[in-house]
């Protein structure tokens, strides 16, 4: 299982830090497939860094199954 871990204003949104889902495939495609299971965050999900066990990845970045993957929102600050 695919765990996938939220953050910040994702996590407010969705309403929970994480989920465990059972997915293989791209970075692209698991993006893809939040958007549509979460539309309250699609507009986010677009512009967010994914972290798979702990290191950033591109999205063409295959994925096993086995993973932990953290979503990163864009932060800003002053």
């Amino acid at each position: 299982m695919l765990k996938v871990m939220y953050f910040s204003v994702l996590r407010e949104r969705i309403g929970k830090s994480e989920e465990e889902i059972e997915f293989r495939g791209t970075v692209g495609d698991l993006k893809k497939l939040l958007k549509e299971k979460h539309p309250e965050v699609s507009d986010l999900i677009d512009r967010v860094r994914f972290a798979v066990n702990e290191e950033y990845v591109e999205e063409g970045y295959k994925l096993k199954g086995d993973e932990r993957v953290a979503l990163i929102p864009p932060v800003s600050g002053g």
